[in-house]
């Protein structure tokens, strides 16, 4: 702590430092690039079965029209509800998961979370709204949001690892 010798009544001064500064709390880069891999397989593997019943007419279908893979996907009937089914499950799971300590599936597994730059928790309307819909949002425009994807997942070799996303949201993603 320093002292003010010239002004015996100035506040005292000391170093402060957000939790994200310090580089041994923040979450890896492999780790947070596992758990984003992990949440995406969740999703993938629950319309798995739909893709493989009819993944001649999909796959025609998206050279068309991007959009159109969920109408071939629904044409497999009980497959795609299943699918539909389980990542509804899935989003309720990480909903829960991300109110109660700023985690989904795939966090919770590699044992990191995510938490205000100062270290408090998240809201749920934070985590999900800011980070996730927001950013999903960001990546649905044409031609910028490829390119913005990629800047955001780029951004997480900087010094900070943080993203766009979590410049949005004001957050850091730390070992839980």
């Amino acid at each position: 702590m320093a002292s003010n010798l010239g002004n015996q009544y100035a506040p005292p001064k000391s170093a402060v430092a957000d939790v994200g500064e310090e580089g041994s709390q923040l979450a890896s880069r492999i780790a947070r690039l596992a758990a984003v891999t992990l949440d995406g397989l969740l999703g993938f593997i629950a319309f798995a079965p739909a893709y493989a019943t009819n993944f001649d007419q999909i796959a025609q279908a998206a050279n068309r029209n991007p959009w159109s893979v969920w109408v071939g996907l629904a044409r497999t009937g009980g497959w795609f509800y299943f699918g539909a089914l389980v990542a509804v499950i899935v989003l309720i799971v990480d909903l829960m998961l991300l109110a109660r300590n700023g985690q989904t599936i795939g966090k919770k597994l590699l044992g990191i979370k995510v938490v205000r730059v100062d270290g408090s928790p998240v809201t749920l309307f934070r985590v999900f709204f800011l980070r996730y819909v927001c950013n999903t949002f960001l990546s649905l425009i044409p031609l910028l949001g490829s390119l913005y994807g990629l800047v955001d997942c780029l951004m997480i070799f900087g010094e900070k690892r943080r993203t766009i996303h979590d410049y949005i949201a004001d957050t850091i993603v730390i070992k839980a």
